[in-house]
């Protein structure tokens, strides 16, 4: 166990762990002597706000609210419903109700309802909701005390200091609170909370934790407004202003490799250029051309149906659709037409409504790119629109930030026609366990296993200890071709390595081509797992599996190389010992599906891939002729289908450089 402890704590920076000890030190303090705490944090008497500060636009515009009207009738009852999952808290709340994940007291002590509440508010005057507000608001002040429970992580805090001040924005105030008193109470607990957030901010975890602090602080300090106001803003935008260029990578990517968090980062940053805008601070041109490139960066790594691929503990439902916010970004970065996939919705109405009788510039759609180098991604396209298959090309995040980080490397999602078809496994809930466990596992993806081996040490909901190690990485896309070849030294725990390349290319007539070389001596076991769409079909013969879904046919051949080391067909659903076969496209919704498994107990050095083709296109056999190693010349697939006398060549040029 002290082993596991040091290979996970030397790839964290100094600042973290001294960090984690001041905290721990703090929080036994405040167990010993609690009224130090209740001292430090008293809030000012004749406390007030700036009431000319605006988070909004002043005019009102609205959209359809079904779904915030249903939140605001389960509340009405003391339900309340998150990661797909409802409770009863009663009414007062239950703050910290039994048999629930820290995940989702979070999102309990986040108060995002508040937002839909004040939204009812303000577009349909629905006074109950704002009564119903005022309520919660009140019965979290009272019930929650100062560094007590998960609603005092610094997380939780950020996120509810920008909900109050939203949602107080969004509906009046003389609606939501029953008298200046009841005002005054909830003007205390955001000083308060917003005080003690200055204190413990997250430089133990960094990325979007941080971020999303310094957000806060930003807004915290606006709705203040004097001295102290302006500590919290040039705090929090030193914070925001140097996380754009410490944790934005060059091609516009997130440093945690997650598009889910990527999306809510790039929302909290359009939040604050509105209120930057609409209160009329200055905002570097710089920060601006980042933003854009962000924005870039998650409508080009959108699959056909609009939506983000599941990689780095991502999940749908969390963040505004991909859409709502590339509509968003178009108009606060002035940049009309950009986006082609921009598509306004809630988070646009409420941000950046378009005012009566204003119209709306437009502009030429940029290029989209295809490659990430920096943040890990490629996207390979194929014969027919909305064909693309999406790689992860890089382990993890950064090494001081492995939270969000799967065994995922050189694994795939794929859609054909539009549809996803081959996916990753995604995430169901952050608890610490074998389900955890197995999210993060490189059986949950759609790569390659070497005697059940993990690609990195991973422990704990968020640890990682020993990491695999990228060697190589390459892509390259000409008109109508493309193809990415990467390798890693071996993986976690083996006393001899065997450094895994994988070769992904797709061809013209729908064909997709995977081939992976497993390097090393003596036998193991190797597989290569494909998991599919839930409601896809699967059938598997000798030679050859069907996959079916609507109306999309595929076959998948496995390599057959002169050796003799044919791989076998294999496929398990729903396996719960072990766990193989669920997939989880959103928090706490869980479905089985099938996994197809290619593998081989042979002597290494070993080839084994798969070639992907429309079940219309049958092939008898296929092979290779050259050297699939050597990157710096071509190699040939060779494929002979049924009654044609000759052999298709389909030929992969040289590499070229390392992306």
């Amino acid at each position: 166990m002290i082993g596991l402890y040091l290979r996970t704590a030397r790839h964290y920076r100094p600042s973290q762990i001294a960090a984690r000890l001041r905290f721990g030190i703090e929080s036994a303090l405040r167990k010993r002597m609690p009224e130090l705490g209740l001292r430090r944090y008293v809030a000012p008497d004749c406390l007030d706000r700036d009431e000319r500060v605006m988070f909004f636009p002043a005019h009102k515009t609205g959209c359809e609210l079904g779904r915030e009207a249903e939140n605001a009738a389960r509340l009405q009852q003391g339900i309340f419903r998150f990661l797909n999952s409802e409770n009863l808290l009663g009414f007062p709340v239950d703050w910290n109700p039994a048999g629930t994940t820290r995940l989702w007291r979070y999102n309990l002590h986040y108060f995002d309802y508040a937002i839909d509440l004040a939204l009812l508010v303000r577009w349909q005057d629905d006074l109950v909701s704002a009564k119903l507000l005022g309520q919660i608001l009140s019965q979290w002040i009272q019930a929650n005390r100062i560094g007590e429970g998960v609603g005092w992580h610094s997380y939780p805090i950020a996120r509810r200091i920008v909900n109050w001040v939203q949602a107080f924005s969004l509906a009046a105030q003389e609606s939501i609170f029953d008298g200046r008193t009841k005002e005054s109470e909830w003007l205390s607990s955001l000083y308060q909370q917003t005080r003690y957030l200055e204190d413990h901010l997250e430089f133990d975890c960094l990325g979007n934790h941080l971020l999303a602090n310094g957000k806060a602080l930003v807004f915290a300090g606006l709705f203040f407004g004097g001295e102290t106001g302006r500590r919290w803003i040039d705090l929090g935008q030193r914070i925001l202003w140097r996380g754009l260029g410490d944790q934005i990578l060059d091609d516009g990517g997130h440093q945690e490799r997650s598009p889910m968090y990527h999306a809510i980062v790039l929302q909290d940053y359009l939040e604050v250029l509105l209120a930057y805008q609409l209160n009329e601070r200055p905002v570097p041109e710089w920060v601006r051309d980042r933003l854009i490139l962000m924005t870039d960066f998650l409508d080009g790594v959108r699959h056909p149906d609009g939506e983000i691929p599941l990689f780095g503990d991502s999940a749908l439902g969390i963040a505004h659709s991909p859409s709502d916010i590339l509509a968003t970004a178009e108009r606060l970065l002035r940049m009309p037409g950009r986006w082609t996939g921009a598509r306004p919705g809630l988070f646009c109405a409420l941000l950046a409504p378009t005012p009566a009788g204003s119209t709306q510039m437009t502009s030429v759609p940029r290029r989209l790119s295809t490659s990430w180098c920096a943040t890990g991604y490629v996207k390979l396209t194929g014969a027919t629109p909305g064909d693309e298959m999406i790689v992860d090309t890089k382990p993890l995040g950064p090494p001081h930030l492995p939270a969000h980080g799967h065994c995922s490397l050189f694994s795939y999602e794929l859609s054909i026609g539009g549809q996803r078809i081959i996916v990753d496994s995604g995430v169901e809930e952050y608890q610490p366990g074998p389900w955890r466990d197995f999210w993060r596992s490189s059986r949950a993806h759609n790569t390659v296993i070497v005697d059940g081996a993990q690609q990195t040490e991973m422990w704990g909901s968020f640890r990682a200890g020993e990491r695999v190690q990228l060697l190589e990485s390459r892509y390259r896309r000409t008109d109508g071709f493309s193809v990415f070849m990467g390798t890693h030294g071996g993986f976690a725990g083996q006393r001899r390595r065997t450094p895994h390349r994988r070769i992904i290319a797709a061809f013209r007539r729908g064909m997709w081509f995977i081939l992976d070389e497993i390097s090393g001596s003596g036998p193991h076991l190797v597989e290569s797992l494909v998991h599919l769409v839930p409601k896809a079909q699967c059938s598997v013969s000798t030679s050859f599996a069907t996959v079916s879904l609507d109306n999309i046919q595929l076959r998948i051949y496995p390599y057959a190389p002169a050796t003799g080391d044919s791989a076998s067909i294999s496929f398990v659903r729903g396996s719960t010992n072990p766990i193989q076969g669920w997939y989880a496209a959103e928090f706490g919704k869980r479905e089985a599906n099938t996994v197809l498994s290619f593998s081989c107990n042979a002597n290494l050095p070993l080839k084994l891939g798969y070639l992907i083709a429309p079940a219309e296109l049958p092939i008898v056999s296929w092979s290779i002729e050259g050297n699939p190693s050597a990157v710096d010349t071509e190699f040939d697939i060779l494929l002979r289908a049924p009654q044609e006398d000759k052999e298709h060549r389909l030929s992969i040029p040289r590499f070229g450089g390392c992306i």
